[in-house]
């Protein structure tokens, strides 16, 4: 039957795809793109069936969707996979994608193959290193000395998010060690307070727990960060870069006497150590800090025993703001002045600090913060926590940087008109060490673009996430050879709708794109701040392990058995410990997509993995879920096949059941349809549990199964029922509800409401009628559950205003119980079209217990219908 319907589906998203862009609400439901691996893998198959199901649905609902795919194609595991293979990344990476593409066609994902993007290509990265230029332009990438992380599998630098709780890489699994290079960075920090704030507009019932996730990496935006320079005792420059210094207190700048450094500092070097001061192991340098106001020198010190701000390995000596800096700077003769007055009212104003001075403290903070920006030695608003994103990548496959080194004019961007740095082909790998663009000499000498010297190009590349971190503008415009991407457009199709991918990016990859969309704001490319409407992060696919408790190995499922309910070694008896974890071949627990594909079909296995768990958790993989959804199946299909032979039996033999019964059967099949139809839309809609929606749709086959086959013929409620029940389940499967709309248009119909000529995949999605009664709720402060409901048709319902609705409420016995007489702080009212309104009220005075609030509402639950 897919076989049947395969070639018909695929060409059937591409005619609709290419009409003309019709004026009507766009929907952009974007997925996170692949790695091109070469090979789809379980996760893969429920996150694409997920944007899939979304993506129909709302194309079911008149929306003109946006369903892109690409590729994430640069990285290290390209790389590494090429060197083992004897040939170039550009190979290997173009030959997954042909892969894995072919492998997404055979899921019948409906895809928009025309605004595909790979990131690895000239096209693509030609505005990445247009976007970096920008940056630069802004000064907000620039390179640095620092400690970095260095991976020595892998041969290359790590940012700390690449780094796991054991100290070791993400990719290779080595021990990360400490280097010191000259790196490329993005100056993140500058739009923290930004991104920070921006949490507060998005949607919290939509965003969830991403919203605090981010803020706990963004961390509270409450200080600055002040640059010094460094200079010798003989007065001379000693390093490229000022030191940075994050501040809580930057309104204390003319109080600064001295500057403590953390042992892991970069400057706790051998070399600068003058002398130990004390039996702490606190040593002072023979560097100093420049006042970047004042010029005078501030001593550094190096003190294991102080409290540093989170994060940081420096921090600040103000004697007039801090005890202990205090007693530091009188113990070692450090002079320093008194920059505060007395505490009159509980103000204190600020002394000896030019221009600030009589200022309150917090008054002064924001206008030094500010001074010290426009003077250039100062941060904008930032946590201690964020460091600055750290790009640079010493590998051959990716973006290249586009600057080149010049003795004479320093960093020299790439002229614009001059993009894309195109990448030098390597033909064959056979090292890491040979990976590197500084053996590609005829690509790394160039002429300065300032002056005409002998210069050479950048020989790092970006970090991959760079790359991610703008693909979804891209999508928008893909084939533009003149800018990134078209404002128009962006303006248009922005803000994506439903983002949908794996939980563990939504911290680094959805902050990193954040943070480009925000500076894309700021340069008027877009019109839109947040570029993500509402996210849905769904959980990995897990697979059964077997741990030997003995030799720790991990075994196949056939080296055990279970005896006495206990899981041992068949071979050993040792026993086993079974366990769910992440799919791999190590652990012996993965799954070939294509094998469950070949024993139980395309949409039986979409159908499986968007069953059972809500798409947010973790599903454990095991043939047993098949059961219930082929189960399922199997009664929608009887069910059709049901209907179709009660419509071919004769009008006479339906003569024996008395008019009575019809029209009861015709009311139940009324309230089924409706019931289970806005509880199906109300979960594709707002919730994303699609598991409950499989739920209740094959609930609603179960409720049309009871319906006699003489009370089916001539019965307009069970056609309009099963038709829309055939069209609910066409988003999830859509060959098996093609099969089914075919034989189901088969015989004659009763009602107009469908457009029988065409594919179950081309109807409309079906509505509640407006005289089904739906429920307004009564809601108190947060509890979830309706304390009371009274019930009206949609019509009334939808016609409701918070006045009426409140008016409504305020006259149930529930009410007059607990809110009545009492203070309302807020009232909310929100309508759910087609599905139900609620009123909440919030009052401090009501105090009701969870389990208080369900006894209540026990007796109102009993006198609803079944339903």
């Amino acid at each position: 039957m897919e076989l049947y319907w395969k070639d018909y589906i695929q060409n059937h998203h591409k005619e609709k795809h290419i009409k003309t862009w019709e004026k009507r609400d766009k929907y952009y439901v974007l997925s996170m793109f692949p790695y091109p691996s070469g090979q789809l893998h379980m996760g893969h198959v429920r996150v694409y069936t997920i944007s899939d199901t979304m993506a129909r649905y709302h194309r079911l609902n008149g929306k003109q969707v946006i369903h892109p795919m690409g590729w994430d194609a640069f990285g290290l595991p390209a790389e590494n996979a090429a060197i083992d293979h004897g040939q170039s990344p550009e190979q290997w990476t173009y030959s997954n994608i042909k892969s894995m593409k072919k492998q997404l066609d055979d899921l019948c994902c409906s895809f928009d193959w025309d605004r595909e993007i790979t990131t690895c290509h000239p096209s693509y990265y030609k505005w990445t290193q247009y976007i970096f230029l920008k940056m630069f332009d802004c000064g907000l990438a620039y390179q640095k000395n620092a400690l970095v992380n260095w991976d020595p599998v892998d041969q290359t630098v790590l940012a700390n998010e690449q780094i796991d709780e054991e100290g070791k890489s993400w990719r290779s699994g080595a021990l990360v060690e400490r280097k010191y290079l000259r790196q490329w960075y993005l100056r993140t920090t500058a739009y923290s307070k930004k991104l920070y704030d921006g949490l507060s507009g998005v949607d919290p019932a939509l965003w969830k727990d991403i919203i605090q996730m981010q803020r706990n990496w963004i961390g509270q935006c409450n200080g600055c960060i002040l640059y010094f320079n460094l200079k010798s005792e003989e007065d001379e420059t000693i390093e490229e870069d000022p030191l940075s210094v994050w501040t809580d207190s930057p309104e204390g700048i003319f109080g600064i006497s001295h500057v403590l450094l953390s042992p892991d500092h970069y400057l706790n070097n051998q070399q600068y150590h003058k002398k130990s001061i004390d039996h702490s192991g606190t040593v002072e340098l023979s560097l100093y800090a420049i006042h970047p106001v004042l010029g005078t020198k501030l001593s550094l010190y190096v003190k294991p025993d102080e409290n540093y701000p989170e994060n940081t390995k420096s921090k600040l000596g103000i004697p007039g703001f801090n005890e202990g800096d205090r007693q530091f700077a009188d113990a070692n003769k450090i002079t320093w002045q008194q920059i505060l007055g007395p505490d009159v009212d509980h103000d204190q104003r600020l002394l000896n600090s030019h221009q600030f001075t009589g200022m309150n403290r917090l008054e002064a903070f924001k206008l030094v913060t500010q001074f010290a920006k426009k003077q250039n030695f100062g941060s904008h608003m930032t946590s201690s926590k964020l460091d600055d994103w750290l790009i640079s990548r010493q590998r051959y496959w990716g973006t290249p940087i586009p600057v080149i080194h010049c003795p004479q004019c320093k960093v020299v961007p790439v002229p614009y008109d001059q993009l894309p740095v195109v990448l030098p082909i390597i033909d064959r790998f056979t090292d890491k060490a040979d990976s590197t663009l500084k053996q590609q000499t005829d690509w790394l000498n160039v002429k300065c673009h300032k002056c005409g010297s002998d210069a050479k190009r950048e020989t790092d590349t970006m970090d991959t996430f760079v790359d991610s971190s703008w693909y979804f503008l891209r999508y928008l415009d893909s084939s533009n050879t003149d800018k990134p991407f078209s404002e128009h457009k962006a303006s248009s199709d922005m803000p994506v709708d439903l983002y949908i991918g794996g939980k563990e990016h939504a911290i680094c990859h959805l902050f990193f794109a954040r943070f480009f969309n925000h500076f894309l704001y700021d340069q008027k490319m877009v019109t839109v701040r947040e570029p993500f409407n509402n996210l849905l992060t769904q959980g990995m696919v897990l697979g059964q392990t077997y741990k030997d408790q003995t030799t720790g190995q991990y075994l196949k499922s056939h080296q055990v058995k279970i005896e006495d309910g206990v899981a041992v070694n068949k071979s050993t008896k040792s026993p086993v410990n079974v366990e769910w974890d992440k799919m791999s071949k190590s652990k012996h627990n993965g799954v070939n997509p294509q094998d469950v594909l070949n024993e139980y079909g395309i949409d039986s296995t979409r159908l499986c993995l968007l069953s059972e768990v809500s798409p947010q958790y973790e599903r454990l993989w095991t043939k047993k879920s098949f059961v219930p959804v082929l189960r399922g199946q199997a009664k929608v299909w009887d069910l059709v096949g049901q209907y179709v032979e009660a419509c071919k039996v004769s009008d006479s033999m339906h003569s024996g059941m008395v008019q009575e019964d019809k029209l009861k059967y015709e009311a139940s099949c009324f309230d089924s349809r409706n019931y289970f139809l806005k509880e199906v839309t109300y979960h594709y809609n707002v919730t994303f549990l699609l598991n409950i929606a499989i739920t209740r749709m094959f609930g609603l086959a179960k409720d049309l199964k009871k319906v006699p086959l003489l009370a089916i013929n001539g019965n307009v409620e069970f056609e309009r029922s099963l038709a829309s029940l055939i069209i609910m389940m066409s988003p999830m499967t859509p060959s098996f509800c093609s099969e089914l709309w075919r034989l189901f248009t088969s015989v004659h119909k009763l009602t107009n409401e469908f457009d029988w000529s065409s594919n179950a995949l081309d109807q409309k999605w079906p509505e509640v009628d407006m005289n089904y009664h739906l429920p307004l709720q009564l809601k108190i402060n947060k509890h979830d559950t309706a304390f009371e409901e009274v019930k009206m048709p949609r019509q009334d319902l939808e016609e409701l205003d918070q006045l009426k609705a409140q008016q409504l409420l305020e006259t149930t016995a529930m009410f007059s119980n607990y809110l009545q007489g009492k203070d309302i702080n807020k009232v909310e009212f929100v309508l759910f079209p087609s599905h139900h309104a609620e009123v909440r009220f919030f009052s401090h005075n009501v105090k009701i217990s969870l389990k208080e609030a369900r006894q209540k509402t026990q007796g109102r639950k009993k006198s609803l219908n079944s339903h």
